[in-house]
C-alpha cells in the first residue's frame, strides 16, 4: 500500500501541470487584446462588474498564455467537474464499477448524481447523518485528499474540489464538510482551469484520450440535455470550428472552459463571470468579443 501510493506521488510530482502552464510565456500583446475584450464586455454589459469577469486564454498554436483577472478566485459550479474527471483517471479509477457510466453523465449531461458517486469514490467517503468529533475529522481529511493531490501537481489556493455540487443540498455529513461561512465551498480560477485543459490537450494528463472524448461538443448536439454550446462559448464559434469544453452555472454565475480548433488555429478560452448568471447571451458575447480582438 505504501509502495503504491509513493508510485502515486511520484506520478504526480512528474505531471505538475500548473508549473507548465506558469512557464508558458505570457504574451503582453495578448494580455491587452484580453483586456480590450473585456472593456468592451463590461461596456455592452453594465451591471456585470470588472473583479465578476475572468477571461484565461492560451495560444496553443503559438504556446503563449495571457489573462484578465485570471487568478481571481470563483465559486466554479460544474466545471468543477473538470478536476474531478482529471482525478479519476490520476487515481486510476476509471475502471471501477460504474465509473465509466458515472464519468459521461458527469461530463455530458452534467449530472450530479454521477457527480456526488464520483466525488465519495475519489475521496472514500460516503453520504449520512451528522458525525462528530473524530469520526468528522477523518471524513474531512479524506475529502481533503482530493485537493492534496492538486496541491502536489503545483496547485496552490486557487483549486478546492472537495464538496459535490448539489441542487439543492448539501445535508447531513456534506453540510459539515462545507464548514463554517461555507470555508469549504468550490473554488477555481480561470487560469488553474486553462491549466488543466491545456495538461488535457498537451496529452500529458493521465487518461488524456479518454478526456477529450468526453469533452467533446457538437456545434449542433442531437440531444437539449447534451446542450453546453447554446448559451456559451459554442454559440459564438462558426459552423467549421470544433469544439471540447465543459460549462457551469448556477443562479449565481456563468461559466464556460473550452479547447477551440478554428481557422488552423488552436486555443484555450476560459470565461467565468459571477452576479448576471441568468443573462444567457453573455458567455457568447465575451467569446465573440475575445475572438475579434484575436483576429
Amino acid at each position: 500500500m505504501r509502495r503504491l501510493a509513493l508510485l502515486l506521488l511520484l506520478t504526480f510530482s512528474a505531471n505538475a501541470n500548473y508549473r507548465e502552464f506558469l512557464a508558458i510565456a505570457r504574451d503582453p500583446q495578448l494580455d491587452a487584446k484580453l483586456r480590450a475584450a473585456a472593456e468592451a464586455t463590461l461596456q455592452a454589459y453594465p451591471k456585470l462588474k470588472a473583479d465578476d469577469l475572468a477571461i484565461s486564454v492560451v495560444d496553443v498554436s503559438r504556446n503563449v498564455r495571457g489573462d484578465v483577472h485570471g487568478d481571481t478566485p470563483f465559486y466554479p459550479a460544474s466545471v468543477i467537474k473538470l478536476f474531478f474527471m482529471a482525478d479519476v483517471y490520476q487515481t486510476r479509477k476509471q475502471h471501477v464499477g460504474d465509473v465509466d457510466r458515472a464519468l459521461r453523465e458527469m461530463m455530458v449531461v452534467s449530472d450530479n448524481d454521477a457527480t456526488a458517486y464520483l466525488v465519495d469514490l475519489l475521496a472514500n467517503t460516503v453520504p449520512g447523518p451528522p458525525l462528530e468529533g473524530r469520526a468528522l475529522r477523518r471524513y474531512l481529511d479524506r475529502r481533503r485528499a482530493i485537493n492534496r493531490r492538486f496541491e502536489r501537481l503545483g496547485y496552490t489556493n486557487n483549486v478546492s474540489a472537495m464538496m459535490k455540487p448539489w441542487s439543492f443540498g448539501p445535508y447531513g455529513v456534506d453540510l459539515q464538510v462545507l464548514g463554517e461561512n461555507r470555508v469549504n465551498r468550490n473554488k477555481l480560477t480561470a487560469n488553474a482551469t486553462a491549466s488543466l485543459l491545456q495538461w488535457i490537450v498537451s496529452s500529458r494528463a493521465p487518461g488524456a484520450t479518454e478526456m477529450m472524448k468526453l469533452l467533446e461538443r457538437p456545434l449542433a448536439p442531437l440531444r437539449e440535455d447534451e446542450n453546453q454550446v447554446k448559451e456559451f462559448i459554442g454559440e459564438a464559434l462558426p459552423p467549421t470550428a470544433k469544439l471540447w469544453s465543459k460549462a457551469g452555472w448556477t443562479s449565481e454565475v456563468r461559466h464556460d472552459a473550452a479547447y477551440i480548433e478554428m481557422n488552423g488555429r488552436k486555443l484555450i478560452v476560459v470565461i467565468f463571470t459571477r452576479g448576471t448568471a441568468g443573462d444567457v447571451t453573455l458567455i457568447p458575447a465575451v467569446t465573440r468579443n475575445v475572438l475579434a480582438q484575436l483576429n
